[in-house]
């Protein structure tokens, strides 16, 4: 990386090559290959540390120890309560997956999902797992979660109430993969009960590592059974939700409203000379069933050929059901797919690579969670990502399938929706990390969102420092994602190539969370992060000279007495007389503290006093940072928002990256979000002492230093 002239740039490099996208990591550190070994060499069924069998596992709340479903709970291993119990009775299939107690149909109507393919299945569920050879008491899981894979370890004591499990069951009740895979995403989130409630795409996603897509009926159905035939297809998993504002019920037709079911299959049958769409779906309850038109009792079987009605109808109280279309979107109000990302599928048939980028971010209050309204004075402190499109779509591509040549089914739902138009197709996805952990602390997701905005190719050099919020209000809308309190947004972009800025935002400015986004596309795209590198001008580092004024000079001379220097005590007291003028210009008294003055000895001096010459030096900086420090307390209220406080340090000639930045703002603002003059005095000082130590190191006092990441905290310790 070159240096730009008069500058000292701080580069910072790996020290080791770490876990790439999609790699699999141990949770928690814990092998099962590992364990397994150690407790068959020792003869000890494993017990968890990290997720014991307890009362803190359950819950902590509505399964807190104190709770009601709590009592009478008692942990056991399978083998203590059934006679023959089985990892996998023959093969693992939907009808395995049936509901306890636990209001989490999402989760496992995801489940029955996953088991219609077993290739998916056998990365989630690994296989040689079972209660008879290598028995140890100890199990394993693939999960995906924000951008790799995360081997989960647990062992196999599950709750149970008078010799019943608790919540996930298989129809055969000597089957116990399905238990263990949720203990093993309850570990993983920090209890069962934080499974409460959710949404099927959460876990779609976890179970493949996909993009999740909302399809909402009421707005647009069109093409909604070639999209759902093309999914089931290409392998993609589909749920549908019937909505309900008060909680989970019955209705007189069987079905549940407020209540997750997979989409397992799509059939079309004729009646005389009428086609009819017939959708298959299943409660992951394992019962309960749809009692309408095409449900297991309705005569219209009878008219079917046999071999057709003994191919698709099952008697059988097992909570799956036929119903026609018509039916289905009277009753559901939106079906969740989850396209396979392009990891999971591997090479393109035709060739080439899949381009798919990754990016870890945090809003943070007070520094870059700037709100979703793109008109607010603070939505320009959002995270920004410049995203470029190099290639359209190919249009012979555009068959049915939509222009992404079978990833998935999403794309037909696009088709019907964009129709052919000569652009490219870019799948953005934003997602909430970790959030599902913290309900224990009554947090929950937030509403969230991203805008898309088209770069001019006029002000296109101007993103690549950072941001302004003078230039966004220059740029038109390309599209945007709906805000939503879910996991999960994802939009298919269909876009003119050039340039573009995502924003990801929460809805409310001051919201605080962690995010990943997503951008995959076939054909060439380019994603970057808005960032800035770790700099600082030469001119900030040397400091203006400014001789001193007379009385200034003789202030000085009358506090250091004999000794010509001053202690930090003597600096605060000269400081507070001389820096007297500047309350002109604010309400407030500009005062320096005692350990703000401990710290420009250090920074100026040497060490505990200050000579003449190097207060001279230290009045120049002041009145410099004084004067920026006026021009951003625009109201002089004698504080500045702490929003500001980067284009302010920018000013003094310091060019940070997002993270020191973050780390800056966190540190010296206050409880009011606010920075006030002594705050950035010792803000600016501690950078100024930070980048003259570097600079040491440099031939000439300029160039680019490269520092581990560990090293960099090290010299840039703020204490």
């Amino acid at each position: 990386m070159a240096s730009s002239s008069g500058r000292v740039t701080i580069q910072l490099v790996d020290e080791e090559a770490g876990v790439g996208a999609g790699g699999l990591q141990l949770f928690r550190g814990q092998s099962y290959e590992a364990i397994q070994a150690a407790c068959l060499d020792s003869g000890i069924l494993f017990r968890d540390p990290y997720f014991p069998a307890g009362p803190d596992a359950l819950g902590y709340d509505q399964l807190g120890p104190d709770s009601e479903k709590a009592k009478g709970v008692k942990w056991m291993r399978p083998h203590e309560f059934c006679a023959e119990p089985k990892f996998i009775c023959e093969d693992m299939s939907r009808t395995d997956v049936c509901q306890g107690s636990l209001g989490n149909c999402w989760f496992l109507a995801a489940a029955a999902s996953l088991t219609l393919y077993p290739r998916l299945l056998r990365r989630v569920v690994p296989p040689g797992q079972d209660f008879q050879h290598g028995y140890a008491g100890v199990f394993h899981f693939q999960l995906w979660q924000f951008g790799c894979w995360m081997d989960v370890v647990v062992d196999d004591r599950l709750p149970v109430r008078e010799g019943k499990l608790m919540f996930v069951h298989s129809e055969q009740r000597n089957e116990f993969w399905a238990p263990l895979l949720e203990k093993a995403y309850a570990k993983l989130h920090g209890s069962y009960e934080v499974m409460r409630g959710g949404h099927m795409n959460e876990a779609f996603v976890d179970f493949t590592g996909g993009v999740g897509e909302v399809l909402y009926l009421r707005q647009n159905s069109m093409g909604l059974f070639s999209a759902l035939r093309h999914a089931l297809a290409k392998e993609s998993l589909v749920g549908a939700t019937a909505l309900s504002d008060r909680g989970e019920y019955r209705t007189e037709e069987g079905l549940v409203k407020g209540h997750a079911y997979s989409v397992t299959g799509t059939y079309k049958v004729f009646l005389g000379f009428t086609k009819v769409r017939l959708l298959r779906l299943r409660n992951p309850w394992g019962r309960v069933e749809w009692t309408g038109a095409w449900s297991d009792s309705c005569p219209h079987w009878d008219t079917l050929p046999t071999e057709c009605r003994d191919a698709l109808l099952v008697k059988k109280e097992d909570g799956e059901f036929w119903m026609e279309l018509r039916d289905f979107l009277l009753h559901f109000d939106t079906v969740q797919i989850c396209s396979l990302s392009p990891e999971v599928l591997g090479p393109r048939p035709e060739g080439g690579g899949w381009h798919i980028h990754t990016f870890q971010g945090r809003w943070v209050r007070g520094f870059n969670s700037g709100g979703s309204q793109p008109n607010a004075e603070t939505f320009w402190t959002n995270p920004q990502f410049r995203l470029t499109l190099l290639e359209p779509d190919e249009e012979e591509d555009e068959d049915e399938e939509g222009p992404w040549g079978g990833w998935g089914a999403a794309g037909a739902w696009g088709l019907a929706r964009g129709g052919r138009t000569p652009k490219c197709t870019v799948v953005l996805s934003l997602i909430q990390r970790n959030r599902r952990c913290l309900r224990a602390k009554g947090l929950t997701y937030l509403t969230v969102g991203f805008h898309v905005f088209q770069i001019p190719e006029e002000l296109l050099g101007l993103w690549d420092s950072p941001r302004s919020r003078a230039l966004l209000p220059r740029l038109l809308r390309a599209d945007r994602s709906p805000l939503s309190a879910r996991r999960d947004v994802s939009r298919r972009c269909r876009l003119r190539p050039g340039h573009y800025l995502v924003v990801p935002s929460a809805a409310h400015a001051g919201d605080e969370a962690d995010f990943t986004l997503r951008v995959f596309s076939e054909r060439r795209h380019t994603a970057v992060e808005i960032d800035d590198v770790i700099s600082a001008d030469l001119q900030a580092l040397q400091g203006p000279y400014l001789p001193l004024e007379l009385g200034l000079e003789q202030l000085f001379q009358e506090l250091a007495g004999e000794e010509e220097e001053l202690n930090a005590s003597q600096l605060q007291a000269l400081l507070s007389i001389a820096l007297e003028p500047a309350r002109a210009h604010t309400r407030t008294p500009r005062e320096i503290g005692l350990r703000t003055c401990e710290q420009l000895l250090q920074c100026f001096g040497h060490g505990q006093s200050l000579a003449l010459h190097h207060f001279q030096q230290l009045w120049g900086y002041l009145m410099e940072w004084q004067a920026i420090f006026d021009k951003f307390d625009e109201d002089a209220s004698g504080t500045m928002n702490s929003y500001e406080l980067r284009l302010a340090l920018n000013a003094a000639g310091f060019h940070l990256n997002n993270q020191l930045t973050q780390a800056l703002t966190s540190r010296y603002r206050d409880s009011r979000l606010r920075v006030d003059f002594e705050r950035f005095v010792s803000c600016v000082a501690q950078l100024t002492c930070i980048f003259r130590h570097c600079s040491q190191h440099l031939d000439g006092g300029e160039g680019v230093i490269c520092l581990t990441h560990r090293q960099w905290m090290e010299v840039a310790t703020f204490s």
